[in-house]
Formats: C-alpha cells, sequence, structure tokens
C-alpha cells in the first residue's frame, strides 16, 4: 500500500484494494499521457515538468511509475493525487467511480478536499434535475420535448436527463442545507446576486450531465425549452472540476463499446451522441460544442486507432470538420469523414433511418484530402479553388508527425488533386521550417492551368467561330467541364445562347480575345475532337474517384455491388469515346494535303488579298 493509504479508515481497506486492482495503472496515466511502448515498459513526456525527450516510465507489471528526470514517482493512487490536485480518499473515489465500484458511505468529519466537495454538489444536482424530470406535472413539457425528439424512456435513465425548474432559486434552495454559498458557486451550479444571495445558474432547461469515466458528474450542458430563452445551449463554466477541452460526452459508455480494432464515431452536440448511442452506435463521443483540442484527441487515441468524424451537414459543419482534421492526423489517427448532406445531422440522419443510414452515410466517407478538396470546391473564396486545397492539404501534412503516414497523405493528395507528390512535400518541409510555402505552390497551379486552359480555349475559339456547333457540344460537356474559371463562364454564355463577346466584364474580353485569334479549327471534325478529349478527361477522373470508393466499400457487399456496376457503365462510356475521338482525329489526319482548317483559312485569306489588290490595281489604271 502507497504511503497514505494507511491513513485512511480501517473498514476502507478492502475497498481500497478493489479500486486498485481494477486501476490498471497504463490505462489510467494513457488517458492524459501519450505512451508507447518500449520493451517491457511504457514511456512518454513527463506529466509533472517540461521536457522534450521522454524521460517518464511506466512499469504495467509492477504497476508503478518513475520519472528518471525529476523523479516523480508511486503508485496510480500518488498520480490522481498529484495530477487532480486531491487527496488520498478523494483520488480513491475517482479511481473507483471510474472503474464502476461503489464509494463506501464515510463519517461525518472525514476530510473532502476542494473538488471531492464540488463533485459531491454536482452528483446533488444531478440527481435533483433527475427527480424534477420525473414529476408528474413539473416535468411533462420537458418530458414531451424529448418524446418530441425520440429520446426513449431508458436513454433518459442511461444519461441521466434532467430538469431545471424554471424559477430563480430551486436548485440553490435544495442544496443550500448541505453545501455553502461558495461550493455551489465554484461548482458552476449558481451565481451570486449583486444585492446579496444566490440565484440558479440553470433555469428552465432540460439538463444534459457531463459524467467522466467512473461516474463522477462533472458539469452539465443544458437546452433551453423555451424558443425566447437564450442561449439555446448553456454550459457549465470552467471549474477545478471540469474543463472543456479536455471532456468528451459519453466517454464513460463509448470506452466499453469501442473493440481494440475498431473505431470511435465523433460528433459535436449531445443530442447528436445520445441519439446514435440509441440506435446501437455505442461507440460514439461529443465535443460539447467546443472545437475539438489536442487532449481530446489523445483521449479518442486511447480508444481506438481510427475516428468517423461527422457533424452538421452545412457549413458552419463543415469549416468545424477541417479544423478537427489537422488535430486528430497530428495524434496519429485515421480518420474518415463522413460528411451529410445540407440541413442534416447525425441526430435527425438516425432518427430518419437509424443504424442503416448511418451505415449509408459511412460507407460514403470520404478520407481527409477528398473532403479537404470537396470542402473547398463548395466554399466560396478568392483565387484558384485547386490552390487553396493545397495550402489546407500542405497544412494538414505539417501537423502529422509520423513521416510514413506523411507520405501517404502526400500519395492521396497527389491522386486527388493531381499534382507532383514531391512538390506537396517540398511545400510541408517549407511551412514546418516557417518559410513561405504558398508561392511554390501558386507556381505549380498556374502551371498546371495553363496546360490544362488550352484544350479549353481551343475548343472554345472554335465554338466563338462557329456557333452553330455548340448544340452538339452541349450534348457532350457542361460548363462544370471547363476548369478554368474564364473559360467556364465564357461556356455558360454560349450554352445560354448569348453573345459571349458583349459587355465589359472578364468573360466578355476572354471571349473577344478568342475570336480575335487566327487560324480557329472550326470545321465540324476539328470541333468533335476537341470536346471529346475533354468528354474523356471527364470520365477518367469519374473512373478514378468511383475506384477509390471501391476501395472504401470493404466488405459491403450490396455497395461493392451497386459500385462496380457503375464502374462497368462507365469503362463502356470511356471506350466508346476513345473510339469516337480516335474516328475524329481519324478525319483531321485523312484530309488530303492543304486540307488542314488552318491551311485553308490562310489559303482563303490568301485568296482574298491577291484579289482586292488585283481589283484596285485594275481600278487605278495599274497592270498587273
Amino acid at each position: 500500500m502507497t504511503a497514505g493509504a494507511g491513513r485512511g479508515p480501517r473498514g476502507a481497506d478492502d475497498w481500497v484494494e478493489r479500486v486498485r486492482a481494477a486501476s490498471d495503472i497504463v490505462e489510467v496515466i494513457g488517458a492524459s499521457v501519450a505512451l508507447r511502448r518500449s520493451g517491457r515498459n511504457w514511456v512518454g513526456l513527463c506529466p509533472f515538468h517540461a521536457e522534450k525527450t521522454p524521460s517518464f516510465s511506466v512499469n504495467a507489471e509492477r504497476q508503478f511509475y518513475h520519472c528518471f528526470s525529476c523523479k516523480a514517482g508511486g503508485d496510480v493512487f500518488r498520480f490522481v493525487m498529484d495530477t487532480e490536485k486531491v487527496g488520498f480518499l478523494e483520488a480513491v473515489e475517482m479511481l473507483s467511480r471510474r472503474a464502476g465500484i461503489a464509494v463506501p458511505e464515510r463519517r461525518s468529519g472525514e476530510g473532502r478536499g476542494r473538488r471531492g466537495v464540488l463533485l459531491e454538489a454536482l452528483e446533488a444536482a444531478a440527481q435533483a434535475y433527475e427527480q424534477w424530470l420525473g414529476d408528474p406535472g413539473q416535468g411533462a413539457r420537458a418530458r414531451a420535448y424529448l418524446e418530441g425528439r425520440g429520446v426513449a424512456h431508458e436513454t433518459v435513465r442511461a444519461f441521466r436527463l434532467g430538469l431545471a425548474p424554471p424559477g430563480w432559486d430551486a436548485l440553490s434552495a435544495r442544496l443550500r442545507g448541505r453545501f455553502s454559498d461558495d461550493v455551489l458557486v465554484e461548482a458552476g451550479l449558481a451565481a451570486r446576486r449583486d444585492t446579496g444571495g444566490l440565484y440558479d445558474r440553470f433555469r428552465h432547461r432540460l439538463m444534459v450531465p457531463l459524467v467522466a469515466p467512473g461516474g463522477a458528474v462533472l458539469g452539465f450542458g443544458a437546452r433551453a425549452l423555451a424558443e425566447s430563452d437564450q442561449p439555446k445551449y448553456l454550459n457549465s463554466p470552467e471549474t477545478p472540476a471540469y474543463h472543456k477541452g479536455a471532456f468528451l460526452y459519453a466517454l464513460e459508455q463509448a470506452r466499453r463499446a469501442v473493440p481494440p480494432d475498431g473505431e470511435v464515431i465523433v460528433v459535436e452536440g449531445y443530442f447528436d451522441a445520445i441519439a446514435l448511442h440509441q440506435a446501437g452506435l455505442a461507440n460514439t463521443v461529443a465535443t460539447s460544442g467546443t472545437a475539438l483540442t489536442p487532449e481530446q484527441a489523445r483521449l479518442l487515441r486511447r480508444l481506438a486507432a481510427r475516428v468517423a468524424l461527422t457533424y452538421d451537414g452545412d457549413r458552419a459543419g463543415r469549416e468545424a470538420m477541417m479544423r478537427s482534421l489537422g488535430v486528430l492526423l497530428a495524434e496519429g489517427l485515421e480518420v474518415a469523414v463522413v460528411d451529410l448532406p445540407p440541413g442534416e445531422d447525425p441526430d435527425t440522419l438516425v432518427r430518419r433511418g437509424g443504424a442503416a443510414a448511418w451505415a449509408a452515410a459511412r460507407g460514403a466517407a470520404a478520407d481527409p484530402v477528398e473532403f479537404v478538396h470537396r470542402h473547398v470546391l463548395r466554399a466560396a473564396g478568392p483565387g484558384d479553388p485547386r490552390e487553396r486545397a493545397l495550402q489546407a492539404v500542405v497544412a494538414l501534412g505539417a501537423a502529422v508527425a509520423d513521416p510514413v503516414r506523411l507520405r501517404l497523405l502526400a500519395e492521396r493528395a497527389a491522386q486527388v488533386l493531381g499534382f507532383p507528390e514531391a512538390t506537396l512535400l517540398r511545400a510541408v518541409e517549407l511551412k514546418r521550417a516557417g518559410r513561405e510555402a504558398a508561392a511554390p505552390l501558386r507556381a505549380a497551379v498556374a502551371r498546371r492551368a495553363e496546360t490544362e486552359g488550352a484544350p479549353e480555349r481551343r475548343l472554345l475559339r472554335a465554338l466563338v467561330h462557329a456557333p452553330e456547333a455548340v448544340a452538339w457540344v452541349r450534348g457532350e460537356l457542361a460548363p462544370d467541364d471547363f476548369r478554368d474559371a474564364g473559360c467556364r463562364a465564357v461556356a455558360e454564355r454560349l450554352w445560354a445562347g448569348g453573345d459571349p463577346c458583349a459587355g465589359d466584364d472578364a468573360p466578355a474580353a476572354l471571349a473577344r480575345g478568342l475570336a480575335a485569334e487566327e487560324c480557329p479549327p472550326a470545321d465540324e471534325a476539328a470541333v468533335r475532337a476537341e470536346a471529346l478529349g475533354l468528354v474523356l478527361r471527364r470520365i477518367r477522373e469519374e473512373q478514378r474517384d468511383l475506384t477509390a470508393e471501391v476501395r472504401r466499400a470493404g466488405d459491403d457487399a450490396a455497395r461493392l455491388a451497386a459500385l462496380e456496376e457503375r464502374l462497368g457503365r462507365l469503362t463502356t462510356q470511356l471506350i466508346e469515346t476513345e473510339a469516337r475521338l480516335a474516328e475524329a482525329r481519324r478525319s483531321l489526319t485523312a484530309r488530303p494535303a492543304g486540307g488542314d482548317p488552318h491551311d485553308v483559312m490562310n489559303d482563303i485569306r490568301a485568296i482574298a488579298r491577291a484579289a482586292m489588290a488585283a481589283g484596285t490595281n485594275h481600278d487605278r489604271g495599274v497592270k498587273p
């Protein structure tokens, strides 16, 4: 027994030893310290002093830790005492709740420590809120709200949902005899009036207890029941018991449901997590509406190596997922991004279709690079969207410490974005060194735009000179098939039947420039060859994306069959388009000498100039 263990009451010795046996020191320390195996021990950076080289060692066999630098050491109880700043009994209680072992009642007068008192007050508040929700009259409206959201009675009990009744001091009055005003304020349950006395922090709200692994209530999330009450969601403040950035909602339930080789579903809101748990997806946690933090990412890494990230299907949700990607990848986690449609969130998804709807959405998940590409293309912003996507991927890569994972990220980015892997890795090196990484990316995008824009400009030049061919090309291509923004704008005007040269804007200027160029390939065969080349480019990109979806489908036989059927149809289109393109090119090469449209137009212009010159000389009486 550690020093200090003998100071507890004699009758509690058996309880202490049961808690010790149930609290694996590697698991307890690993929840807050990044550990890696080194021989028979686990090592990491010491949590008790700043260091860059790991000198902190945890012995799983003998269940102790030791820092070779600052000499901190002890057993699992000492670790909790020193990191949580609590006494011995409070440390045992925390580990007891974490292990699901009942805490025996203490005699009055035993020292409790400040944090222990706060936890008792928070538990008493949770019990009061539960009772008010169950009250036949007082809790009726809140229960109706939960029923309307599809939350079952068993789920209400499992997550200890409750009700803070209307009025200013229902909870304060109920707990005042057991806890001082200072404790209620410090626990985040009440606030002080300017005129003296307390008022409840949470009033007329549905209460969601924030429960830590082990069962201790650390704080509350509260949802307004009246539309006029703002904000809609109100959370506990930072307290000695609750640190928002180091807490994951539903972790208490999820940690038991995640197999070692499984994944954790990460959502944003409390009710998203509750809905997924009710649908049988107990491996779900929520970030409690906060931006994902490195501390939360470390908690996730202790549960599983893979995360399925899914927030609301709106711009704010996608922006939040973009910010979270770097944090998760920096901790060495594999990430699949489940991108929901606009107006959808995880709660509405499973309420509408249950676990099957989640499975379908999960099956269509994107890897980080794919998601970045989609998001940047959807979001408006300055400059070339490909450059913005490259910069976003480089920012992700700069946070990845593992060189193997970085190489895989760069390979995937090269496939999706179409830029050399070496360009991406060089930009990552520059960003890590604090140097300018945007310039080489901008240059690479400019080179690619010039290469890709050439066939688009040739086609548009032909169509400006031969607008009668637009009808045929419109059946093969859409304006979105043009990657260059200027070319796309000109195509939109041509496809709509307007005059692309009319106006003073940039697309009109581009169209006038194309019209002014000489030697346009204006005959039918040349137009078809240029158009089919762009069609072929589009089909190959679709084929590449569909092949990536097949790889992600895993063992889902139904999804694999559907994807392979689509891939088969796409392959047929590819073969047919290649044959049509070959035929169009043969038509061009089969022309007699001088039959090239460029040459024909030059010949026509030369004859016209000669005729005009002859006519002018004749009128002037000059001999030819």
